[in-house]
C-alpha cells in the first residue's frame, strides 16, 4: 500500500477502536477482553513501517517526504493508542468488584506491559529518528546514497593495502582501526549487510574530519554545492533586513522577540548547542542529557549534516528536537556552512514550522539581557573551494573567512547600541569563531569565492562591498598570504567600541569544546561546537594552529585555566552549555 492508504487506514482502525473504547464500561467482559487485544494488534500494525522500513508503489519506493510523513502519522498513532489502552487498564484496575480475568493475563501483567511499551515509544520518539540508513529501514535522505556505497570500497581498499600506493595511511589511529573493523563485518557479513550498515552509521559517519580514511559522506557536502550552482543559478535562501521607504532605512526592529524575564527570584535556563544535527545516537543521547537541564529556551548554533537538505534538517533536527522537548517549546537556531551548502531551504522550513523567530538572526531582549544571534553561515557556502596548487593559484581557491551581509551588519550594529541604551548585558551568539586558537579561520580573499558570492548579490539576495576590503587594511594589517588567528573581517564589522558592551560571544565550527581567555577585544569567547561529531583522542584539540599567525593581537588565544576537557577512552567528549540568567547575574556551565 502507499504511505498515504496506511495513513487512513489507521485512523480509520483507531476511530474504530476508540468506539469500542468508550463503550468499555458497557461491554461484558469478553468484549472488553476483544478490545483490548484489537488494540494491542493495531499497536503492531501502526509499526509495521518501522519493520518493513520500505513502501512500494508500482515497484517504485516512495520518496522520502511520503515515508517520512507515514512514520510520524505511524508513530503519533502508535503513541495515542498505547496511551489510551494504559488509560482502559487503570480504569479497569480502579473499578470495584472487578477480577483479572476482565483483561488477558493479570492486570499487573497488562500495566506492565503498556508500561514498557510506552517507555520503548518514549525511546524511540528520538531513536526513530536517527539516522535511517539500514536495509531494514532505508530512507535516503541525503543529497546522495553514495555515502554508504564509497565508504565500503575505501574500508576493503584501505584493509587490503590498496590505498597505500596512493597516500599512506597510518594503521594505528582511531579513524584507521574504525575503518579495519568495518572493513572486517563487511567481508564476513556482506557488504549490504545489516551488520555492516549498523556499524557504519554507529562508528564511521562523520569520522576522518582530521585523519584519513575518512567517511565518504561528506561527498554529500560538496555534491550539494555543486547542485545548488549547476540547478539553481547559485542563489540561497535567505531573508534580509527589511527596507521601510518611510525611514528610508533598514527595519532594525526586525527579528527581534521578548527573552522570558527571569525576574528577580527566578532562573531562565537556555540551553546551547552547535553542530549538532547528525542523527547520531550519540547526539541523540546529548539532546536527552540537555533535557534533563529542564532549559526554557534552546538555542542550536547551526550545521545539519551532511548539507543541511530539507530532509536532514527535518529528520536531524525538527524531529529530534520536538520529540523530547515537545511541539511548545521555544527552540531556536542560527545556520551554519552546512546549512546553506544545499542553498538553506531546509533550515528555513524548519524556523517557520517551529514559530519562534522570523529570519536565520535574532535577538532575544529582556529585562536585564539580551541575545543577538547571527547568520555567519551564508558567506561560507562555496564548499568547492579547495586551495589548490600553490602561489597565485592557490591564493584564488583559497576559502576565505566568513562575514555579515550589509544589511545585518546595520541589525546587528543596531542590537548592540540598543543593548548598551538599555544598560543591558549582551551574548553574541554566531556558528563561526570570532578567532581560533587551533584551526585557520580563513583568507582574506579567494577570487573563486568572491565570483561564488555574485548570483546573490545580481539577484539582490543580499548585499556585501566587503570583498574590495584587502587584507592590508582589515585589523592586524597582515598579509595576504598570512592566515590571521581572528577573523578580521568580522573584526572590522564589530570594531573595539562595539565589542566592549559584548558580555560573551558563543559559536561553534570547530567540532570542541574551549573557554578563552580575553582576546583580540572580546572579553569572553567560548566554543561550544562539540556537538554531535566526535572528534579522535589522537587529534589534540587544544594545540596551536602552525598555519596561523596571532602577533597582532599578543599570539595565539590562550585558554582559561581548568577549562580544558579531558578526553574519553577513545574519543574527545561531546557537550553542551546551559547558561542560568537570573537577574543582572548569570553562570554558565
Amino acid at each position: 500500500p502507499t504511505a498515504q492508504t496506511v495513513g487512513k487506514t489507521e485512523s480509520r482502525a483507531l476511530r474504530q477502536w476508540e468506539f469500542s473504547l468508550e463503550s468499555a464500561p458497557i461491554l461484558d467482559k469478553g468484549a472488553q477482553t476483544s478490545a483490548f487485544q484489537f488494540g494491542i494488534g493495531l499497536l503492531n500494525f501502526s509499526w509495521v513501517h518501522r519493520i518493513i522500513g520500505k513502501f512500494v508503489t508500482s515497484g517504485q519506493p516512495l520518496k522520502h517526504g511520503q515515508a517520512r510523513a507515514a512514520g510520524a502519522v505511524s508513530w503519533q498513532s502508535r503513541s495515542r493508542l498505547a496511551s489510551c489502552l494504559q488509560s482502559m487498564c487503570e480504569w479497569r484496575h480502579q473499578q470495584p468488584g472487578e477480577g483479572g480475568e476482565s483483561l488477558p493475563g493479570t492486570r499487573t501483567q497488562a500495566l506492565s506491559e503498556l508500561d514498557r511499551v510506552l517507555d520503548g515509544l518514549r525511546r524511540d520518539s528520538v531513536a526513530g529518528l536517527g539516522r535511517g540508513l539500514t536495509s531494514d529501514n532505508h530512507i535516503p535522505i541525503h543529497a546522495t546514497d553514495w555515502g554508504y556505497v564509497l565508504s565500503v570500497v575505501e574500508a576493503l581498499a584501505f584493509q587490503f593495502g590498496i590505498t597505500d600506493r596512493i597516500i599512506k595511511i597510518p594503521r594505528h589511529t582511531t579513524t584507521a582501526k574504525l575503518f579495519s573493523e568495518f572493513a572486517s563485518l563487511i567481508t564476513r557479513y556482506g557488504w549490504d549487510s545489516r551488520e555492516a550498515r549498523e556499524f557504519y552509521e554507529e562508528a564511521v559517519v562523520l569520522q576522518g574530519e582530521h585523519a584519513l580514511p575518512a567517511d565518504a559522506g561528506w561527498v554529500n557536502e560538496f555534491v550539494s554545492t555543486a547542485t545548488t550552482y549547476a540547478l539553481h543559478g547559485g542563489m540561497h535562501t535567505y531573508r534580509k533586513t527589511p527596507w521601510r521607504l518611510s525611514s528610508l532605512g533598514y527595519d532594525l526592529d526586525f527579528s527581534v522577540r521578548t527573552l522570558p524575564d527571569a525576574g528577580e527570584n527566578s532562573q531562565l535556563v537556555v540551553g546551547i548547542l552547535a553542530d549538532w544535527g547528525a542523527g547520531t545516537p550519540e547526539s541523540l543521547q546529548l539532546l536527552r542529557e540537555l533535557e534533563k537541564q529542564k532549559p526554557d529556551v534552546v538555542i542550536h548554533l547551526g550545521d545539519t549534516y551532511y548539507s543541511g537538505t530539507p530532509e536532514e534538517a527535518r529528520a536531524y533536527f525538527l524531529e529530534p528536537m520536538r520529540a523530547v522537548f515537545g511541539d511548545s517549546a521555544i527552540i531556536l537556531q542560527v545556520p551554519g556552512n552546512h546549512d546553506y551548502y544545499s542553498g538553506g531551504q531546509g533550515f528555513f522550513e524548519v524556523i517557520d514550522e517551529l514559530g519562534h523567530q522570523e529570519a536565520s538572526f535574532f535577538t532575544l531582549r529582556g529585562k536585564h539581557w539580551q541575545i543577538v544571534a547571527l547568520d555567519t553561515g551564508l558567506l561560507d557556502s562555496f564548499d568547492l573551494s579547495l586551495g589548490v596548487g600553490s602561489g597565485k593559484i592557490k591564493e584564488a581557491t583559497q576559502s576565505t573567512m566568513t562575514f555579515l551581509p550589509e544589511d545585518q551588519v546595520a541589525w546587528a550594529t543596531h542590537q548592540l547600541k540598543v543593548g548598551k541604551k538599555l544598560g543591558l548585558k549582551t551574548i553574541v551568539m554566531s556558528h563561526h569563531q570570532l578567532f581560533s586558537r587551533r584551526e585557520a579561520v580563513g583568507a582574506a580573499n579567494s577570487l573563486l569565492r568572491q565570483l561564488s558570492t555574485w548570483p546573490d548579490r545580481l539577484a539582490r539576495t543580499y548585499f556585501t562591498e566587503e570583498f574590495d576590503v584587502s587584507s592590508e587594511n582589515l585589523p592586524g594589517r597582515l598579509p595576504p598570504e598570512v592566515l590571521p588567528a581572528a577573523n578580521t573581517r568580522l573584526l572590522r564589522q564589530f570594531p573595539p567600541d562595539l565589542l566592549e558592551d559584548v558580555t560573551a560571544w558563543y559559536w561553534g565550527h570547530e567540532h570542541s569544546a574551549a573557554v578563552f581567555e580575553p582576546f583580540a577585544g572580546l572579553k569572553r569567547g567560548r566554543l561550544v561546537g562539540n556537538g554531535a561529531v566526535t572528534v579522535p583522542r589522537d587529534y589534540d584539540i587544544y594545540g596551536k594552529s602552525a598555519e596561523t599567525d596571532g602577533t597582532p593581537w599578543g599570539g595565539h588565544p590562550r585558554l582559561v585555566n581548568g577549562s580544558l576537557l579531558s578526553p574519553g577512552d577513545t574519543f574527545w567528549p561531546l557537550g553542551f552549555v546551559t547558561i542560568t540568567l537570573e537577574g543582572e547575574g548569570a553562570k554558565a556551565r
